[in-house]
């Protein structure tokens, strides 16, 4: 989601309905919300820093909107609110920006949205800090897996609870926001109204878990910097370092490439990696039976620690199993308590609890089943942590000091590996490829022939056009010689695929929706011989919200039709799915969600007509799939009801 705001300047309308919202404001300070405009979502921060804070809130009807706010006054009779940031735009869902603030400083604030008919609905008086000057104590909190749960109901409205009393300067989550992402009422009658009043005081810096599920609501909500699942950013003498490990983290891929150079640039004296997977872990049965077998200890995450011991990272701090865990200093998988990387696992504030192994890990060093939170209070080179339960309980608490031997900036000896971009990976006549050094004092040696670059390869100083299918290998040289490690990205010329021409057509894709226990049949499943399903009907977007109730347990849909696009490109899709999804175009499968390399994927299409398949089989009822064009900048884009288009059976 992008700021996008601006201050109002001539909409006559607009100023006219802000003008009668003010009137009722300063006449009726009490004035309640009209009937027809009421708050889905109550107004929220985000995305705070020295000289800018982010206010989000839902109306149930579209309406312009704007926030007033000011610096906190002494010896007066009502908080000044001089300031105003609008939008004119009727919209459900509003997003300010206000800019220009003062660094660690206190700001009233209040939200007025005014619908159409010129109702107008203003929230309570509310109030935030700026961010803290660099040198400044602050404070931040952890929780994790906020998700609902029906054994523990209260479990995320009395941890807000908890660290609202606390009074953090923000807050930082690692992951399962909510127990399913495409599902809006877990956002809605959950999450924000379990922690509105934190939430409405106190910002959120999130990271993905597995249950959003890279749901669009996700992206509507959290007001993170582009391209928001992953991100850092600075608060006080620290840097936060969002990682999204529900897509590739392995060496070589693209978080990993950009996690690299972050951490390379990081003049911080303190460096915590948010992300919702353990790399160390001991619970139960998430990394295997351990009543039974044995266990990985952790999971895929475990491919960051690499970066984090040689960067100088303090904590990696994580959710997913839930439970508590505190390691020792952790280095080359070994207790180092002068240079390890500490990892906590705080996945207690929502989601049903978890268990522990039988026997104890070597890298434990306190565990703890429960729902709880964690707070982090650091001044300078100190930092004083504690763990609490949801009665208000320390169970775990330390302090750590830093060395002046390990200072802020880690000693580096190799660089950081270069970045390679580009809009087209897959082609049919030419594409251009440019290389992120990531430092201007770094040189980039690269090939294309496929062999390893040395001081003797080419040299980059500008974008590169490939007109031939080849791998592009790179690497990055200091002055002295010192080399990174080595990147590579393939680029493939291509046919263009031809468009169809199906004659008349009739728009939306037709569908077929089946029954039964497809998990280790799926392919006998989709043959069309086997199509014998539970009915039948035509969808208008790719998406199940067309679909009548569905079965509670096992269930598929197939969909058919055809796609157009307008020109002749080079074109990237996306898909989503709760359990299984793949896409056909023109007979050969463009995704597959079993494979998390085939998530996003390039093809060159034909301006006109495609044929497309989409398959989707669950396990369960939650119902979501999503399918549609992928861009880094504008992120994803579904496919408009206009480009869908089916024969129908009249036609045929």
């Amino acid at each position: 989601m992008g700021n996008g705001l601006f201050l109002a300047k001539t909409s006559i309308h607009f100023m006219r309905l802000c003008t009668i919202a003010l009137l009722f404001f300063l006449a009726t300070p009490m004035l309640k919300a009209q009937d027809s405009l009421k708050f889905l979502v109550k107004p929220y921060l985000q995305y705070s820093t020295q000289s800018g804070m982010s206010v989000l809130w839902e109306t149930t009807m579209p309406a312009s909107t704007f926030v007033r706010y000011g610096v906190a006054a002494f010896n007066v009779d009502e908080a000044p609110l001089p300031m105003i940031v609008s939008d004119p735009k009727l919209q459900l869902m509003h997003e300010v920006r206000m800019e220009d603030l003062k660094p660690e400083t206190n700001y009233f604030w209040q939200t007025i949205s005014v619908n159409e008919a010129g109702d107008s609905l203003i929230s309570e008086l509310y109030s935030f800090k700026t961010a803290v000057n660099d040198s400044s104590a602050y404070a931040f909190a952890l929780v994790g897996d906020t998700q609902s749960n029906s054994k523990t109901p209260w479990g995320w409205s009395v941890i807000a609870q908890k660290v609202w009393e606390e009074r953090p300067n923000f807050v930082v989550h690692a992951g399962d926001v909510v127990d399913w992402g495409p599902d809006k009422s877990d956002w809605t009658g959950e999450f924000f109204a379990g922690g509105q009043a934190l939430m409405s005081r106190i910002p959120v810096f999130t990271v993905l878990g597995n249950h959003e599920g890279d749901a669009d609501y996700y992206y509507q909500y959290m007001a993170n910097p582009t391209p928001e699942y992953r991100y850092t950013f600075k608060y006080g003498n620290a840097e936060f370092f969002m990682i999204d490990t529900n897509r590739d983290v392995q060496e070589g891929s693209d978080q990993y490439n950009w996690l690299e150079q972050a951490l390379a640039r990081s003049t911080a004296t303190w460096k915590f990696a948010i992300h919702h997977h353990p790399p160390y872990s001991s619970e139960k049965d998430d990394h295997g039976d351990t009543y039974k077998e044995a266990s990985t200890m952790g999971t895929h995450a475990r491919n960051l620690v690499p970066l984090y011991e040689k960067y100088g990272v303090d904590f990696s701090l994580f959710g997913h199993t839930h439970v508590y865990e505190r390691t020792w200093p952790l280095k080359n998988n070994r207790i180092n308590q002068k240079e390890g990387v500490v990892y906590i696992n705080s996945g207690g504030a929502g989601g049903g609890l978890e268990t522990f192994a039988p026997t104890r890990n070597w890298f434990t060093l306190e565990l703890q089943e429960g729902h709880h939170y964690c707070l982090f209070n650091i001044f300078e080179n100190t930092l004083i942590f504690k763990a609490v339960d949801h009665e208000g309980r320390i169970f775990d608490s330390f302090q750590m000091t830093k060395s002046a031997d390990r200072n802020a900036t880690a000693q580096v000896l190799q660089p950081p590996a270069p970045i390679i971009g580009s809009e087209k990976y897959v082609f049919h006549d030419q594409t251009a490829v440019r290389i992120d050094p990531g430092f201007s004092d770094l040189t980039i040696h690269y090939t294309t022939d496929g062999s390893e670059p040395g001081l003797n390869s080419s040299v980059y100083t500008s974008p590169i056009t490939l007109k031939e299918s080849q791998t592009l290998k790179a690497r990055a040289y200091t002055s002295a010689g010192k080399a990174s490690r080595v990147v590579s990205r393939e680029f493939l010329k291509t046919p263009v695929s031809p468009a169809v021409a199906p004659g008349a057509t009739t728009r939306g894709l037709q569908y077929t929706y089946y029954e039964g226990d497809w998990r280790n049949q799926k392919q006998d499943y989709f043959k069309p011989a086997n199509r014998k399903g539970k009915g039948s009907g035509i969808v208008h977007t790719i998406s199940l919200d067309d679909l009548e109730e569905v079965s509670p347990s096992r269930w598929g849909v197939v969909m058919e039709g055809y796609l157009e696009v307008p020109r002749t490109d080079t074109y990237t899709f996306y898909g989503l799915d709760s359990r299984g999804l793949e896409v056909f175009l023109d007979g050969k499968m463009l995704i597959n969600s079993e494979d998390e390399n085939q998530l996003i994927r390039q093809i060159v299409l034909e301006k006109g007509k495609h044929r497309l398949q989409i398959r989707t089989y669950q396990q369960s009822n939650r119902r979501s799939i999503g399918f549609g064009f992928y861009s880094e900048e504008d992120f994803r884009i579904p496919i408009k009801p206009f480009d869908l288009s089916h024969i129908t059976s009249s036609q045929h």
